[in-house]
C-alpha cells in the first residue's frame, strides 16, 4: 500500500496517537519530541536539554531533566507494549523499537481510519459488513408461481423432496431466477436502510427505493417489497453466488444526502455513498447494524 507522505501528516498523527494512549503533561511533551522524525538521531540527553524547562516545571531544585525524561519514556514504551509492540526482550533503546512500530503498524491503520487513501467499493463494503452483526431477524422468503411462500422455515429453502435430513447449520440457498421477498423483524421503531451486494458484486440500496418508498417503520416484521410498491417480489437474476444484505436501523432520520426519493430508480451504491454512511455510523451509536447472506444456486 502506497501511504501518504508521513512528513505532511506527522504532527496530526502523533497527536492522535498521544490522545489514544492517554498521554498528557510532560509525557505528552516527551512523546512528541522523542518520536518526531527530525529528532531520530538526537540522543535522549539532547531531547532532555531541548525540553529542560518543561521537564523541570514543578520539580525540586537539583532535579535531573534526563532522569525525568527517562521515566516518561519508560511509561510511553509501556503504553506501546500494551498496544501490541513486541520488544523481544530488549531493555535498551526500546523507544526505537516503539518508533518502528509507530510507523510500520499504527500509521497505516491511522491512514486507513482517516481514509487518506481512497478505498474501493468492495473494501468499503467489507468494512461495513465487518461492523454488522449476523442475525436471523432478516430472511429471504421463496415464492411459488402464485407468489405464495414456499416455506415459512428458511432452512427448507432450496431443499428437494426426499432429502433425509435437514442440516440446521447449512447456509440458505435459493435457485437462480426465483422470486423472493425479504422479511426484516425490527425490534424497535425507526428508519430502515437496506443495502445489498449482489452476486455480480454490484451494490444497491433496496430501502428506501421503488421497492420501499416508506422507510420509517413502527417495529415488528417488515416485508419488502412493501405492499404499497408496484413491485410484488425481487427476482434473482444474473449469476450464482452469494447475496449479502446489510440493514441499518436508526431511531432518528440519518443525515445522509444521497438517500433516494420515492419513485427514483434503484440506486447503485458508489464509493461516496458508502464513505458517507461509514462516517455517519462512526458518529451515531444509537443504531443497529445487521448482516445476512444467502447463496444463489443453479
Amino acid at each position: 500500500m502506497n501511504l501518504p507522505n508521513y512528513d505532511i501528516h506527522e504532527d496530526e498523527f502523533l497527536k492522535a496517537i498521544a490522545t489514544r494512549l492517554g498521554l498528557s503533561g510532560k509525557t505528552w511533551d516527551v512523546f512528541l519530541a522523542r518520536f518526531q522524525d527530525k529528532n531520530s538521531n538526537a540522543t535522549n540527553k539532547d531531547i532532555a536539554f531541548y525540553l529542560e524547562a518543561e521537564l523541570l516545571e514543578g520539580t525540586r531544585d537539583g532535579s535531573n531533566p534526563a532522569t525525568i525524561l527517562r521515566d516518561h519514556l519508560i511509561a510511553i514504551c509501556d503504553k506501546f507494549e500494551a498496544e501490541g509492540c513486541d520488544y523481544q526482550g530488549s531493555t535498551k533503546g526500546k523507544w526505537k523499537i516503539a518508533k518502528r512500530y509507530l510507523r510500520e503498524v499504527l500509521y497505516p491503520d491511522w491512514v486507513k481510519q482517516r481514509r487518506l487513501i481512497p478505498l474501493t467499493c468492495e473494501q468499503l463494503w467489507q468494512e461495513l459488513w465487518g461492523q454488522a452483526t449476523p442475525t436471523d431477524k432478516m430472511q429471504p422468503i421463496l415464492l411459488n408461481d402464485k407468489l405464495q411462500p414456499v416455506s415459512l422455515n428458511p432452512k427448507l429453502l432450496g431443499l428437494e423432496m426426499g432429502e433425509a435430513e435437514i442440516d440446521e447449520t447449512a447456509p440458505i440457498s435459493i435457485p437462480l431466477n426465483s422470486k423472493i421477498r425479504l422479511d426484516i423483524n425490527l425490534e424497535q421503531a425507526g428508519y430502515l436502510l437496506l443495502l445489498e451486494k449482489g452476486t455480480s458484486g454490484k451494490l444497491w440500496c433496496l430501502c428506501p427505493s421503488g421497492f420501499a418508498s416508506e422507510w420509517r417503520h413502527s417495529g415488528g416484521t417488515v416485508t419488502l417489497p412493501l405492499a404499497s410498491s408496484r413491485h410484488q417480489y425481487f427476482k434473482l437474476t444474473g449469476s450464482t453466488g452469494w447475496e449479502e444484505i446489510v440493514a441499518v436501523i436508526t431511531r432518528n432520520l440519518p443525515k445522509l444526502d444521497w438517500l433516494p426519493k420515492p419513485g427514483e430508480p434503484l440506486l447503485q451504491l458508489q464509493e461516496g455513498h458508502l464513505t458517507g454512511l461509514l462516517d455517519y455510523l462512526k458518529d451515531d451509536r444509537d443504531c443497529q447494524l445487521w448482516q445476512m447472506a444467502y447463496q444463489v444456486t443453479k
